[in-house]
């Protein structure tokens, strides 16, 4: 069949890949005003169970696009549900001990972070997303799409040739930049020969989606978010994932063959204790590992997501850390596009991204490292003293063990970009970073510290879409005149917010902070010195300072 080859599109971005880290960026760029190609090879955004925590940096963004309330709205969990992590000798057995407001995740007001994490099926997130991308006029998004073939123009921009799947039409789709966000199996990463480095099947899993009627109104069981299963039959983990008594089960694939549906059924029964009526609505099979790309720019295109960085799942950081690509790459892109980006503020995207993967991956396999089984001791199930002595014993062990992955709010809020563009001159040593805990910073490179003012707004909500110049102390007139000028000359987007508020000014350590776009501190300081040498400094231009360790304390 003779093929038609068409040329008649122009976008600022083409993204390819229309799950949660494509659409995130689509939805970061026409924010921004850009025009936005999504390119998806699937007929539709993903149905598979996967990722069910969006933590709350994530929900942080989802305010910044206006789509908190929807997150809300479409989570299958009351308000009154608690949000924790329940570990027990199975479904209707022994309780050993919980994780209260696991992930942060309960609905109640807290000092560190303006909106608390969501428990929701990714594929609804997906949906979401896409409602929102497609609904804006400058987006275009293409399902049943594949990408073939890159081109990398000499006058900037990249070609990208497409085939719709079931018209077998070949386009050329133009744009400025293109990001592969396509997943682990990344056809954008193979054309560019960018390899994975680490390490290949560390472990395999598999899931099941099941409807189980009637087992969330069953009076006996305990509600949670997550049940890991310390059976000695089945041990697992399994939990409510969606409306409609539909929940999730997932265990190692046990060596040597595939398991039936049968099978696997019987070890969920084990698992619950109680005879339930169950179906089979989706069945996963899938495996850890632990790989970088070994770079994540090739010229104008660039990797996002699974795409390059490919992590077990335990902890919940994996959809969650692809949106923060997307929030990285989607301002320092928008920046390029409206033309103050300096020449090195690209190259930041790998820079200040890579050791917050490392960093991810480590913890992660961490915690796949201590699952169910690992809990297992003689007469854990019994009901004796002997058996309550056991299972108080085993209670301290998960606690220890398991806290990383359920109290994990350092890795999700208190990570620290370092790059050349982060001012740290004359600041000292950097706080010391703890997985379980968060401590707020105005380090440079560090998440701006959150409040909640006086007229019970939050701090974030009065950041720009670009830089903020946040004034916490007395105004120095002319040296904010010289910046905002030279903010203005450069046409760099910059938002001048004074608070008076001595908690605040205290929180942050400085009278002034320069916000970026991504609510990271680029810089802070008691007076404004060499404005326009320090915008040149933040927005990436190459300047004769000391090139700091590109690296994320840890």
């Amino acid at each position: 069949m003779r093929e038609e080859h068409v040329v008649n599109w122009d976008f600022d971005v083409s993204v390819i890949g229309g799950g949660p880290v494509g659409l995130a960026l689509a939805t970061e760029l026409t924010a921004r005003g850009h025009t936005v190609c999504v390119i998806e090879q699937n007929d539709r955004v993903g149905v598979q169970p996967r990722a069910k925590t969006t933590n709350v940096r994530t929900m942080t963004h989802m305010r910044r696009w206006g789509l908190a309330p929807e997150m809300r709205r479409r989570s299958p969990l009351a308000p009154e549900f608690p949000r924790r992590v329940r570990f027990a000798t199975g479904l209707f057995g022994h309780d050993i001990f919980s994780f209260e407001n696991a992930f942060c995740a309960a609905p109640v007001r807290d000092e560190r972070f303006p909106e608390h994490a969501e428990f929701i099926p990714q594929y609804v997130v997906e949906g979401i997303l896409l409602d929102h991308v497609k609904a804006h006029p400058r987006a275009t998004v293409r399902f049943n799409t594949r990408l073939e073939e890159l081109e990398q123009m000499s006058g900037g921009g990249v070609a990208a040739t497409v085939r719709d799947l079931k018209t077998r039409k070949v386009e050329r789709v133009t744009a400025r930049f293109l990001v592969g966000a396509d997943g682990a199996r990344s056809s954008v990463r193979k054309l560019l020969g960018i390899q994975m480095q680490g390490l290949h099947s560390l472990m395999s899993f598999v899931t099941l989606i099941l409807r189980v009627p009637g087992l969330n109104a069953d009076p006996e069981l305990e509600p949670a978010l997550f049940h890991w299963l310390v059976s000695p039959e089945a041990p697992c983990v399994m939990g409510p994932m969606d409306k409609q008594d539909v929940w999730f089960w997932g265990m190692p694939q046990r060596p040597g063959r595939e398991m039936t549906d049968e099978e696997l059924l019987g070890f969920v029964r084990k698992a619950m204790r109680k005879d339930c009526e169950m179906e089979i609505l989706a069945r996963d099979p899938w495996t850890v590992h632990k790989l970088l790309a070994d770079r994540y720019r090739d010229g104008d295109v660039f990797l996002a997501g699974d795409a390059c960085h490919l992590h077990s799942p335990f902890g919940g950081h994996g959809m969650n850390l692809g949106i923060a690509d997307a929030v990285d790459l989607g301002w320092k892109l928008s920046a390029a596009l409206e033309g103050w980006a300096g020449a090195d503020l690209l190259d930041s995207y790998e820079t200040e991204r890579k050791p917050a993967h490392r960093l991810v991956i480590e913890t992660s396999t961490e915690n796949v490292a201590a699952l169910s089984d690992k809990f297992l001791a003689p007469g854990l199930d019994d009901d004796t003293a002997e058996g309550a002595d056991a299972r108080a014993v085993a209670a301290k062990a998960v606690e220890e063990a398991k806290a990383p992955e359920f109290r994990s709010l350092g890795v999700v809020l208190g990570y620290r970009y370092a790059s050349p563009q982060i001012v740290t001159d004359d600041e000292g040593a950097p706080p010391e970073f703890s997985v379980t805990r968060y401590t707020p910073t105005a380090f440079p490179g560090s998440l701006a510290p959150h409040a909640w003012p006086d007229d019970g707004s939050s701090l974030y909500d009065h950041f720009g879409t670009g830089f903020t110049l946040l004034r916490l102390g007395q105004a120095e007139e002319a040296a904010e005149s010289e910046l905002t000028k030279a903010a203005a000359a450069l046409k760099l987007p910059l938002k001048l917010f004074a608070l008076r508020d001595e908690a605040v000014r205290e929180l942050y350590g400085a009278d002034y902070a320069l916000v970026r776009p991504d609510q990271h501190v680029a810089w802070r300081g008691d007076r404004l010195t060499a404005p326009a040498a320090l915008l040149d400094r933040i927005r990436g231009k190459p300047v004769a300072v000391e090139t700091q360790r590109a690296a994320a304390t840890t």
